[in-house]
C-alpha cells in the first residue's frame, strides 16, 4: 500500500476555482482553495499550482458527506508503482467512456489500436521517476493530481 506525506496541512479545503491550462507536457492545473490555517486560526484563500501535468482525476462523494476531509492536508505519494496503478485505471476509464460514446471500431488485440496505447508518444512511462500524485482529500470528495511538482501560492 501506498504512503503519503502531507505536504501542506489545512483544515476545511474547498476548491472554489479550478483552472487547467493544456500545454502537452506542460500543462498546468491552478486550484484556488479557501483553506481554514490552523496556526493563525484564520481562513485564508490560496493558489495551488501543479506543473508538468500528466493526469487529473476526481472522485466525488456525495456533497453532504465531509468522509475523507478530516485527513486535513495535500499529501504526496511518491510511490512508481502507485503512480503507474494511477495512470492506467485513468487510461481505462476514459477507454470506456470513449467507447460508450462512438461509434469506433475497437480491437482489443490489437497493438497498433491508439485505445490500447496508453503512453503513444513515449513521454510519460520513461520519465515516470520524475512524476508524484498529489491527493487533496475536500468535502466533496477528493482529487488527485500526477504532476511534477506543486506551488503553494498565499
Amino acid at each position: 500500500m501506498a504512503t503519503a506525506n502531507r505536504i501542506l496541512a489545512n483544515f476545511d479545503a474547498r476548491i472554489s476555482e479550478i483552472q487547467i491550462i493544456p500545454e502537452n507536457r506542460a500543462t498546468k492545473i491552478v486550484i484556488e482553495s479557501k483553506m481554514h490555517d490552523q496556526l493563525s486560526g484564520e481562513s485564508k484563500i490560496v493558489k495551488i499550482v501543479f506543473s508538468d501535468v500528466a493526469a487529473i482525476d476526481f472522485r466525488i462523494n456525495f456533497f453532504d458527506s465531509g468522509v475523507g476531509s478530516e485527513a486535513a492536508g495535500l499529501y504526496q505519494i511518491d510511490e512508481k508503482q502507485f503512480i503507474e496503478k494511477l495512470a492506467q485505471e485513468i487510461f481505462e476509464r476514459r477507454k470506456s467512456i470513449y467507447l460508450l460514446e462512438g461509434d469506433y471500431d475497437y480491437c482489443e488485440k490489437d497493438p497498433g489500436d491508439l485505445l490500447n496505447t496508453l503512453d503513444i508518444y513515449e513521454n510519460f512511462m520513461p520519465a515516470i521517476n520524475n512524476y508524484r500524485v498529489f491527493v487533496q482529500n475536500v468535502d466533496a470528495g477528493v482529487y488527485v493530481v500526477v504532476a511534477k511538482d506543486v506551488q503553494i501560492v498565499g
